[in-house]
């Protein structure tokens, strides 16, 4: 079986911890936008009181990168946002999913309906680990 790489978007780190220690052992590209990576943050100083540094071990751990927001996301993002009504109330979730515009990258998050603009390259954390687990 060939392994997908990944962008894993931010509820799976409040909601799915399990599935982020397996990714330590899931051995293709896995990546948060860096946008992904900002929301997070905001979420462990703010809300959960830790330093920076706490977040940035959990990445280190599970060995996943953070990619930057660059100009060829930000033109998928503006390609999936002309085709939708609701780019102000989804614009976030637009930039996140740019990362895994192009086949084979799956996007990983527990909001499957936040981004139906990839279609089949949405799936569960549970999902994606029983495909890869056997």
């Amino acid at each position: 079986m060939t392994l997908e790489p990944v962008v894993i978007d931010s509820c799976v780190f409040s909601q799915s911890t399990d599935f982020i220690y397996w990714l330590k052992g899931y051995h293709a590209t896995k990546i948060i936008s860096s946008i992904t990576y900002a929301e997070l943050q905001v979420y462990f100083i703010g809300k959960k009181k830790k330093d920076p540094t706490f977040f940035d071990s959990i990445l280190k751990r599970s060995r996943i990168d953070v990619q930057w927001f660059r100009k060829g996301e930000a033109l998928n993002t503006a390609y999936f946002g002309s085709a939708s009504a609701s780019f102000a109330e989804n614009f976030r979730d637009f930039m996140i999913g740019s990362h895994a515009s192009i086949a084979p990258w799956i996007v990983v998050t527990n909001n499957i309906r936040d981004f139906y603009f990839l279609g089949e390259r949405v799936m569960l954390p549970n999902e994606f680990k029983n495909k890869h687990d056997g």
